[in-house]
This record gives structure tokens, C-alpha cells and sequence, in this order.
């Protein structure tokens, strides 16, 4: 089940090249809200070969020009292979003897390398104040490049919000998203690909007040991973470390001399450990204590129990399939057994990401139910 790839034009999408003897050096990353990267290689060739790259394989290479773009196997209703990962060629290597290297980050990273100007968004719905800035700002438009891309915003426009940002800040679109998204009940974003024309691939930011879907009230998601089964490793991992627990949270922003906004502590009283504090930025601008404080009350809420990570690593052959079976923010399904878990560990677990091989898939979930076993 090996993927095969694609070359495309990184402002218009158009297909550049195939390149069969491409391969990548690790598992392909996607994670809701974040870019990824990885590294991927060309091997070396005789000319004239039957493995030697295309002729324009220059241009199809060509860095901070393309995107490199992963199918999946031919399926029913997309013969030529879904598109399930792509990323901008950031660095090349050419070496004699060695073939060319090069380095590739996802699209949620050219949000980092644009930088959002001054824009005013009174009582905005928080879905359309992120499509209105990617569609300013990331989106090639007449006169202003950018990337071959559309938005859609999934349900309601979300919760009425009022933002001011300034060119002066220098600010980038990525981070100007990350702090929208990491207030409580924000809206959340990812980025995939689709086919536009036989010729042409494009590029989809979705936003939401939440991506993916769970199952319908009453029911299993459609999605299941089993051990034994298409299951072949399965790791779960708890925490409480500096970076992973606290009950004890407070947001602040920068200030002069003794004054700074900052919220007020927000606390699990519930929690029987010793008092564990955090303190952070979540952005230097904000001067308003009530979106300081819905901050600290996000991150009370994924801290207050620690961390807690299941991996599972499935066989793509015999797993449900990524991009027909089950995307990411979906809820998956799970039932492990082994020693290590009595009673077994089954349960439900929200899909915040995956990795991918040639292979192999799986799913980085944040757990929201577990029976038994842990």
C-alpha cells in the first residue's frame, strides 16, 4: 500500500511532475492547529534510467515554489488516490553520488511567514474572524500571492468576539490563529487537500467550533481499533509534569514596571494533590483580564487531570481507512487486551491527529473515555 507523489505548483496547485522513486524518511504528521514536518529524498539515478526523475524534476523541487503531495490508494470514488498529506519543499540538498534531500513542512506553516496587518473585528462570530484572515492574508488573491486555497466553515459562525490587530505588533497569521484558537470554547482549524481538475490539487482550511464529528447519540463510532486485531502496538502514557498538570492557572500579558494584566487563579478544588501553579503568555497583547482569564480556564481544563496519551500503531492494510473511515477530529473506537490493562481497555478517544507510513497509521487521540484497565 505504498503512497505515491505528487509535485504542485504552491500558488496555483497545478500538477508539476510525478515522482515514483520519491520516498519519505519517517511517518507523515498531521495535528489539528499545528504545522508538521518531515524530510523526504530522491534517491540518486544513472540518466536515462528507468528510476531517474522527471526531466523538470528542478522545478518540481524547486524550494518555497511546491508542494509535495502524498495520495493514498485509488478507492471507488477517487481513482487517482486521495490526497492525504503535503508539504512545502522549505530546504533542498543536492548531493554527488547522494541524490537530493529535502526538508518539507506542512501548509499550517506558510501561516507562520505571513504577517497580519491592521484589521478591526467588532462582535465578529470567532469562525468567520479565522476565515476572514486566512482569506486576507494566506490566500492567493489578485495582486497578492499566496497559496491555492479555499475556506470553509463548518455549523455556526461560533461566538461573538472582538479582536484588534495591528500591523506594528508583527504579528503572523499563525500566531494570530493560535491565540483565537486557545481561548476557551475557540474555534478550531485544519488544513487539507482535494482534487480541483484532473490537473490541479487545492488546498482546504476548515474551521469550526470543533473539527470532526462525534457518533451519533447511543452508538460506537464507525471507526474501531482492536488488539488482537489490525492493532500492532498500542502505548498509553500518563502525566502530571510541569508541562502536562496543574490545578493551579494563571494567564498574564506583558506590562510596565508593577502593572500587567493577568487573570485571576484558576483553581480544581476538587483535586486531592498539592497545589501544582502555572504560569504563561498566551500572547503579549492582550489587555483584557476576561480574555486572559478564558485562557487560563482552557488550559485549567486540559491540566487539571494531567496528561494522558494512547498511542496506536495499525497495520493500514486491515485498519479503517484514513480520509473513508474515519478524519481527523473524529471520534475513533478502541479495545486493547493485554496483560498490562486488566479488564481490558475500551473506550472512545477524539482523533487530534495521525501519522502515516507506507504501512502503517495511527491515530494520536486524546482520550475522553476509557472503561476499564488503566
Amino acid at each position: 500500500m505504498a503512497l505515491t507523489w505528487l509535485s504542485v505548483n504552491a500558488n496555483t496547485g497545478a500538477i508539476t511532475a510525478d515522482l515514483p522513486t520519491l520516498k519519505a524518511d519517517g511517518a507523515l504528521k498531521a495535528t489539528l492547529m499545528r504545522y508538521e514536518s518531515q524530510t523526504v529524498s530522491l534517491p540518486t539515478w544513472a540518466e536515462g534510467t528507468d528510476d531517474a526523475p522527471p526531466p523538470n524534476w528542478m522545478n518540481a523541487t524547486r524550494e518555497g515554489a511546491v508542494f509535495l503531495v502524498a495520495l493514498g490508494e485509488a478507492e471507488e470514488h477517487e481513482p487517482r488516490g486521495l490526497p492525504l498529506w503535503g508539504g512545502m519543499v522549505v530546504r533542498r540538498t543536492r548531493i554527488p553520488g547522494g541524490g537530493v534531500k529535502m526538508s518539507l513542512v506542512t501548509a499550517e506553516g506558510y501561516m507562520d511567514r505571513v504577517y497580519v496587518g491592521d484589521v478591526l473585528y467588532n462582535d465578529w462570530p470567532q469562525n468567520h474572524i479565522a476565515q476572514n484572515l486566512v482569506e486576507l492574508y494566506a490566500r492567493t488573491n489578485e495582486g497578492s500571492p499566496g497559496l491555492p486555497l479555499r475556506v470553509e466553515v463548518i455549523g455556526a459562525g461560533g461566538q461573538i468576539r472582538n479582536r484588534n490587530y495591528k500591523d506594528t505588533e508583527d504579528k503572523t497569521l499563525y500566531s494570530v490563529l493560535t491565540d483565537l484558537s486557545g481561548v476557551i470554547d475557540g474555534p478550531e482549524w485544519t488544513i487539507t487537500w482535494e482534487w480541483v481538475d484532473e490537473q490541479k490539487l487545492g488546498l482546504v482550511l476548515t474551521v469550526s467550533d470543533r473539527i470532526g464529528s462525534p457518533p451519533p447519540a447511543g452508538l460506537n463510532p464507525g471507526a474501531q481499533f482492536y488488539l488482537p486485531g489490525s492493532v500492532s502496538e498500542a502505548e498509553l502514557v500518563e502525566g502530571y509534569g510541569a508541562d502536562e498538570g496543574a490545578n493551579d492557572i494563571m494567564a498574564v500579558s506583558s506590562g510596565v514596571e508593577d502593572a500587567r494584566p493577568q487573570s485571576p487563579h484558576q483553581t480544581n478544588a476538587t483535586d486531592q494533590r498539592p497545589r501544582f501553579e502555572y504560569r504563561w503568555t498566551p500572547s503579549t497583547s492582550i489587555s483584557d483580564v476576561n480574555t486572559l482569564t478564558a485562557h487560563a480556564q482552557r488550559a485549567l481544563a486540559a491540566m487539571k487531570d494531567g496528561s494522558l496519551a494512547l498511542t496506536l500503531t495499525a497495520n493500514r492494510e486491515e485498519a479503517p481507512r484514513l480520509g473513508r473511515d474515519w478524519n481527523i477530529g473524529d471520534d475513533i473506537g478502541f479495545s486493547i487486551e493485554a496483560p498490562e490493562f486488566p479488564g481490558g481497555l475500551v473506550g472512545t478517544a477524539r482523533c487530534v491527529g495521525w501519522e502515516l507510513t507506507d504501512t502503517t497509521v495511527t491515530p494520536l487521540i486524546d482520550v475522553t473515555n476509557i472503561e476499564g484497565g488503566i
